[in-house]
């Protein structure tokens, strides 16, 4: 039999029916020698594959998916505004799923267990709980973006908010990820958290950043880093000592902020990236981000400038301004 995990034993990885570890997906790796010579997987001239390629977008908005690709390192990255673990008719309960319910995955890193810190994830919290992203919603897509909502939803026990929701949206440029997160109907006062992506690294790495800025976490093979552009009031990096399928200890970076009296609601912006490259700039030298009530415009510095509003409708905008 072989191990249950990825790259080695992993049991958060695992699932009911310990697909990791089942002989009968291990086979498929062996299909290809069922193929006669002439077959043309053997015969065809190899293709690029697409991340090898130029950096690329592709939104998927049936399915609720934006991939994002980086040519220089391969690493593709997959931001989820519309796949959850629900059917129809059940009820959302608290907590969710970790290979189901993340903000994004990627081939270089794997979601930290459910009982440890949660990456690339948005969550309130009262008195001292925090909510789970069950029901995804998407609400609107554009070339490079998607936007989705869904309603916090505290564990069994905890507060009963039913009208409050939260709004997200991702923009992909090259490597960097814009997150705008809006609060409808929450409280003010309430605490938010927002995380971005889990890096496996050696056991005991010490949880060190600067209060107020860019959160970098560098790993064997990738960098993650996270900064707060407007509504985040503190950064840090939060251990998964359950680590990931990559490692058996991560590190996961977190903003923390508070939900303004705006009654239409409050927005947090913030910059994300997980890259391959060795020593990659910081997140503060490639865009800035100017938010007006519940419009933000955000200016890469490679050119260009958009603008989304979550105050035109029943879903977001993106829309591109001259500079």
């Amino acid at each position: 039999m072989l191990s249950l995990g990825w790259y080695g034993p992993h049991a958060a990885t695992l699932q009911r029916y310990s697909g990791p570890g089942s002989p009968y997906w291990a086979s498929k790796g062996f299909l290809a020698l069922l193929l006669p010579p002439d077959h043309p997987v053997w015969t065809a001239t190899e293709e690029a594959a697409p991340a090898e390629g130029p950096d690329r977008a592709l939104a998927l908005p049936a399915a609720g998916f934006l991939v994002q690709t980086t040519g220089r390192d391969g690493l593709v990255r997959l931001h989820n505004h519309g796949s959850y673990k629900l059917r129809p008719w059940e009820a959302e309960h608290a907590p969710a799923d970790p290979l189901y319910a993340r903000l994004a995955y990627s081939t270089r890193t794997g979601p930290t267990s459910a009982d440890n810190a949660p990456d690339n994830h948005i969550a309130l919290e009262e008195r001292g709980v925090r909510t789970a992203r069950l029901r995804i919603h998407p609400l609107a897509a554009g070339p490079d973006w998607l936007a989705s909502s869904h309603t916090p939803a505290f564990p069994d026990g905890g507060p009963k908010v039913p009208s409050i929701r939260i709004d997200s949206l991702t923009l992909v440029r090259g490597r960097l990820e814009v997150r705008v997160h809006r609060t409808v109907g929450v409280p003010a006062g309430t605490r938010v958290h927002h995380s971005g992506w889990a890096v496996a690294l050696p056991p005991g790495t010490p949880a060190e950043t600067e209060e107020g800025a860019e959160i970098r976490l560098d790993g064997g093979e990738v960098t993650g880093q996270l900064l707060g552009l407007h509504g985040w009031e503190t950064a840090t990096a939060v251990r998964a000592p359950q680590g990931t399928a990559y490692g058996p200890w991560a590190l996961v970076p977190e903003l923390t902020g508070t939900v303004g009296e705006h009654p239409s609601g409050t927005l947090f912006v913030a910059l994300a990236s997980l890259t391959g490259e060795r020593d990659p700039a910081p997140l503060a030298d490639l865009a800035t981000a100017e938010v007006n009530g519940l419009a933000v415009t955000v200016r890469p510095v490679d050119g260009g400038a958009f603008v989304v509003d979550f105050g035109a409708g029943d879903a977001p905008t993106v829309t591109e301004v001259g500079e």
